[in-house]
């Protein structure tokens, strides 16, 4: 080429280098300056231009021999960085003036939307645990909270309303390696904690979750993991799976908080896995129950241990298997094995036994849930005889615990092409913690709650909420409540 000619091509790539750089951040013209001195280094080549043809000068020819090698570097650092999603599609076949500028990995033209950069994984039947723990940094920090106005009107009495953030809760997680991860939650409940005058505030700070997972297995398989710490006991629906966008409602269903103690959690070790997309499981030794906590109004939930230095009336043995025949539906099942002691009654050693079966939809704009759950608790005659010394019994809990719940709604906005979801729907809650209880003198009555409300999420990790509910025990006073509520998780 002659050389006012290589001069004049030079000063053309001087100006379209000014010209895009003008257009970039400050960052990206790092790279492109770093990139052009590359060029001035290694020389211009004019086959680069389309002057194959033109006969080389002996001069050019001695630089070109000298730059062979260094030519070849540059051709193959090219391919990697297109390999790598940086460049542009070399299939196009779009020519333009000028070399083609490669961006650095990660990138992003100042054209293009962020809007996606904020995405992650999220399973709306699930939540956002797998979705953390399979982020690319090694800790991670989540969360979620709710704040609840609850308003209720006994029938013949006047209305009553709480204000109450319920549940603030903190999620860290680590992972070690490919092989080991730690997921844990911590949860301040209403707010604050205290005591004043002797009197406490009704708050606490618990560790919801904390525990070691380990794979078993070498590879990317998740067939067979060991999981040892504090643990959610994989009944029903909520007790695992409760952060407030997935479910609708301001509060959690009555048979989740009543019948399945939700949230319901101890210590113990145990194994899971997911084979495949189709089915996952559940098996872990955990401890126990203490009956000495259970009565006829709440049923199991005053007998759990919390993991606070708790004296042990024995394990407890519990299981889950889901299956997810087509995406979006997932059908559950978990039975429940337990001692209870209590220690205050050393001849007595009550069995806790149960089971839960449930299923979640969500396809095509329709939401759905069901839950059934069944507990039967022995020697609930030894636990009603009041002990020397002492003016109540043990427990006035039932011999048969059972709750159903079903659960319909639909996403008024799914046919439109936005994130948001409405969705109105109505829920029945049927629940007795005296079921077919023989002695008069503890069985009390039923509750039919049947709730209809209103869930709005303007994106899948923030919800509003609003519901009714109608209370309506087999004897004694009708109820009315309004519940407003909001929502997050991250």
């Amino acid at each position: 080429m002659h050389p006012r000619c290589d001069l004049l091509m030079k000063l053309k790539i001087i100006f379209i280098c000014k010209r895009e750089m003008a257009k970039m951040t400050y960052r990206r013209r790092e790279w492109v300056v770093a990139g052009w001195l590359a060029i001035g280094l290694i020389g211009w080549d004019p086959g680069l231009a389309g002057a194959q043809d033109a006969p080389p000068s002996p001069e050019t020819d001695a630089g070109a021999g000298a730059d062979t090698g260094t030519g070849t570097d540059a051709d193959t650092d090219l391919d990697a960085g297109t390999d790598a999603g940086a460049g542009t599609d070399p299939g196009a076949g779009t020519e333009t003036d000028g070399p083609e500028l490669i961006l650095a990995p990660g990138e992003v033209d100042n054209e293009q939307s962020d809007a996606g950069q904020y995405r992650v994984e999220i399973d709306p039947l699930r939540g956002m645990q797998q979705g953390r723990m399979r982020r690319e940094q090694k800790t991670t920090i989540g969360g979620y909270g709710e704040l609840h106005l609850n308003m209720v009107k006994p029938e013949d009495d006047s209305l009553s309303s709480i204000l109450d953030f319920h549940r603030f809760v903190i999620f860290f997680a680590h992972r070690f390696n490919d092989r080991f991860q730690f997921y844990s939650e911590v949860e301040l409940e209403h707010a604050f904690v205290a005591e004043s005058g002797g009197v406490a505030i009704p708050g606490s700070v618990q560790i919801e979750q904390a525990f070691i997972d380990w794979r078993l297995l070498k590879g990317s398989s998740e067939a067979l993991y060991l999981r040892t710490g504090a643990i959610l006991v994989p009944m029903g629906i909520v007790n695992q799976w409760h952060e407030p966008p997935i479910f609708n409602g301001v509060e959690r269903p009555t048979v989740d908080r009543v019948i399945i103690p939700t949230t319901w959690r101890e210590g113990g070790i145990g194994i899971w896995g997911q084979p495949n997309d189709k089915f996952r499981y559940e098996l872990y030794v955990l401890s126990g129950l203490d009956a000495s906590g259970f009565s006829g109004r709440s049923g199991l939930r005053g007998g759990r241990l919390k993991i606070t230095q708790a004296e042990l009336n024995g394990p407890a043995f519990v299981g889950r298997a889901e299956w997810e025949p087509i995406l979006g539906m997932v059908l559950g099942v978990s039975p429940y094995f337990g001692l209870a002691g209590p220690r205050e009654l050393p001849d007595v050693n009550v069995k806790v036994g149960g089971v839960s079966g449930d299923w979640r939809i969500l396809r095509k704009g329709f939401e759905s849930r069901f839950l059934i759950a069944y507990f039967h608790v022995s020697d609930t005659e030894a636990l009603r005889v009041i002990q020397p010394g002492e003016t109540d019994p043990t427990s006035t809990v039932g011999s048969d615990l059972f709750g159903v719940y079903g659960e319909l709604g639909y996403n008024v906005l799914y046919s439109v092409d936005t994130e948001m979801a409405l969705v109105p729907f109505v829920r029945v809650d049927y629940y007795d913690t005296t079921f077919q209880e023989s002695d008069a003198d503890f069985n009390l009555p039923a509750f039919l709650v049947p709730t209809i409300g209103l869930s709005y999420r303007p994106i899948p990790q923030v919800v509003f909420k609003f519901d009714y509910q109608y209370e309506r025990p087999s004897s004694g006073a009708i109820a009315n409540r309004w519940n407003v509520g909001m929502g997050y998780m991250f």
